[in-house]
């Protein structure tokens, strides 16, 4: 049985890479064009339509974490793009879902860091003038 790694390595969000989500974002959903279970490697593999490729370990996705690989050669696509279906398990997996749940912390946290320390003038203004009234009111005890 393959080793699981511990911890996954993901490339550091490039300006490249945010400026093709913003914009597939735009151009609609992320269908799939092309799903698959990589024996060897042990994960799902799915091709997006704007052209993401993206490979998940197994043991990684709830649903077919469990699952015995000769259970996972047959993946269906169901229609619109939106979802995979594994007959042999019965097993339905949503597809924004799996990458918001997989992939959302990852995007978010480097997001964050990308946007640190930056705020615009206008926030800036509102909050100095909320500092000038003393600042963010205090939680009263109904509200606690």
């Amino acid at each position: 049985m393959p080793k699981v790694p511990r911890r996954i390595r993901v490339p550091p969000l490039t300006e490249a890479i945010y400026a093709r989500g913003v914009k597939a974002q735009k151009n609609g959903p992320f269908d799939v064009i092309r799903a698959r279970y990589d024996r060897v490697r042990d994960t799902l593999d799915l091709t997006l339509r704007n052209g993401i490729a993206v490979s998940f370990p197994r043991k990684q996705i709830r649903e077919i974490a469990r699952a015995k690989p000769a259970n996972l050669t047959n993946i269906e696509i169901q229609p619109g793009g939106d979802g995979i279906t594994v007959r042999r398990l019965n097993v339905d997996i949503y597809v924004p879902g799996l990458l918001a749940e997989e992939l959302g912390s990852i995007f978010a946290k480097a997001l964050g860091r990308k946007t640190r320390g930056k705020t615009s003038r206008k926030k800036a203004a509102a909050s100095r003038l909320n500092g000038r009234k003393g600042g963010r009111p205090k939680k009263s005890r109904e509200a606690a």
